[in-house]
C-alpha cells in the first residue's frame, strides 16, 4: 500500500508527457500546414496571378497589332449587308479599314454604310466606305466587280470572301441547277472574285485573303449536299493558294465556323430551288454573329491559316471522321434515319 502514491505520480507524469508530446505533434502539424499555406501564399498564388497577367498582356498585344494591320488597310467584304458580313464591317470599320462593301441589295448597303458613317470612336480616322453591288454567282458580273473595285480604291489589302447561300434537301430530289447555283454562288463566285483581285496584291507585295468557309467544308452531314460540297471545294481551294502564295507574302486564311444566328437557314433553298424559310433551332442557339465577327478580325490581325469556330460536338466530329471514320459514317446514317422519320411524321 505504501507504494500506490507513487505509482499514482508516476502514471500521472507519463500521462502528463504523453499530452505534451501529442500537444507538440499537433503543433507540428499545425507548422507544416501553415508551411504549405504560406507556400501556397508567397508562390503558387503570385505565379498564377502572375501567369493570368501575362496572358492578359498577350491577348492586349494581340489585339493592338490586330489593330495595326487592319488600320489603313482597304478591306473588301462580300455578303455585308447583313449577319456575319455585316458584323464584320462594323468591326473592321472601327479599327480604322477602308472598307469596300458588296452585296445584291443596294438598299441595304446603304444602310449599312449611313450606320456606320455614325459611328465615332477614340481617336482613330475613319475612311467611309464604299460599295460596290452585284451577284456573286454571275462570274461576269464579279469581274467587272473586281475592276470596279480597283477603280474606287486603286488596290486591295484584305478580301474577306464571306458571302453565301445554304441548302436542305434530299440528294435523290434534287436538280442539278440547284447544285450548281449553289457551286456558283459559294464556290466559283468567291473564287473568281479572288483570282480577280489577286494580281493587284502580288503587284503591291501585300495581300490577304479570307475565305468564310463552314464546319461542312470538313465534315458533311445528311440533307446539306450540296452545301457541304461547296464548302468542301472552298477548303480544298484555298488551302492550295495559301501554299501557292507564300512566295508572294500573301496570307490566306480559311475559317469554319458552326452555327451562327444568322438568315442563313431562313434563306437556304430546298431541292426545287424554293426558299426554305425556316429558323433552324441549330441556327437559332449558334455564336452569335457579333462574337464571331470579333473571331475573324483576330484571325485576320494574327494572319492564322485555318480556324475552326466550333464547340465540342462538331469539333469532335471532325477529329472523328479522320481517325475513326466507319464511327462517323454510322453515326451520320443514325442522323440521316432519325431526320427522315422526322419528315415524314
Amino acid at each position: 500500500m505504501s507504494h500506490e502514491p507513487s505509482m499514482f505520480v508516476t502514471l500521472c507524469e507519463h500521462k502528463l508527457q504523453e499530452s505534451l508530446a501529442a500537444e507538440r505533434s499537433l503543433k507540428g502539424l499545425t507548422g507544416s500546414k501553415r508551411t504549405v499555406m504560406d507556400l501556397t501564399s508567397w508562390v503558387i498564388l503570385p505565379f498564377l496571378f502572375g501567369s493570368i497577367g501575362i496572358y492578359g498582356l498577350f491577348r492586349l498585344l494581340q489585339r493592338l497589332r490586330s489593330s495595326a494591320y487592319v488600320q489603313d488597310a482597304v478591306v473588301v467584304i462580300t455578303g455585308a449587308t447583313s449577319g456575319l458580313g455585316k458584323e464584320c464591317a462594323k468591326v473592321f470599320y472601327k479599327a480604322g479599314a477602308q472598307l469596300v462593301l458588296c452585296g445584291r441589295n443596294e438598299e441595304g448597303l446603304k444602310d449599312l454604310i449611313n450606320e456606320l458613317c455614325r459611328i465615332r470612336s477614340g481617336s482613330i480616322q475613319f475612311h467611309k466606305p464604299h460599295m460596290v453591288i452585284f451577284d456573286l454567282s454571275d462570274v461576269e458580273a464579279v469581274t467587272s466587280a473586281a475592276e470596279e473595285i480597283l477603280h474606287l480604291v486603286g488596290k486591295v489589302d484584305i478580301l474577306i470572301n464571306n458571302a453565301g447561300i445554304s441548302y436542305r434537301g434530299n440528294i435523290l430530289n434534287t436538280k442539278i441547277s440547284v447544285d450548281r447555283m449553289i457551286m456558283d454562288t459559294n464556290y466559283f463566285g468567291p473564287v473568281a472574285l479572288t483570282k480577280a483581285l489577286l494580281p493587284s496584291m502580288i503587284k503591291n507585295k501585300r495581300g490577304h485573303v479570307v475565305a468564310i468557309s463552314s464546319v461542312q467544308g470538313k465534315i458533311s452531314i445528311p440533307f446539306r449536299s450540296a452545301y457541304s460540297a461547296s464548302k468542301h471545294a472552298t477548303q480544298a481551294f484555298f488551302d492550295c493558294l495559301r501554299a501557292e502564295m507564300v512566295s508572294h507574302d500573301i496570307a490566306v486564311t480559311v475559317i469554319s465556323p458552326g452555327y451562327i444566328q444568322t438568315n442563313l437557314s431562313l434563306n437556304a433553298v430546298t431541292e426545287d430551288g424554293s426558299k426554305y424559310g425556316v429558323m433552324d433551332k441549330t441556327t437559332a442557339e449558334g455564336r452569335s454573329s457579333e462574337e464571331v465577327a470579333q473571331i475573324v478580325f483576330r484571325a485576320v490581325g494574327e494572319r492564322r491559316k485555318d480556324v475552326l469556330v466550333a464547340g465540342l460536338v462538331p469539333t469532335l466530329a471532325v477529329y472523328l471522321r479522320a481517325l475513326a471514320p466507319k464511327i462517323f459514317f454510322s453515326l451520320m446514317a443514325a442522323r440521316a434515319k432519325k431526320e427522315r422519320k422526322l419528315k415524314n411524321a
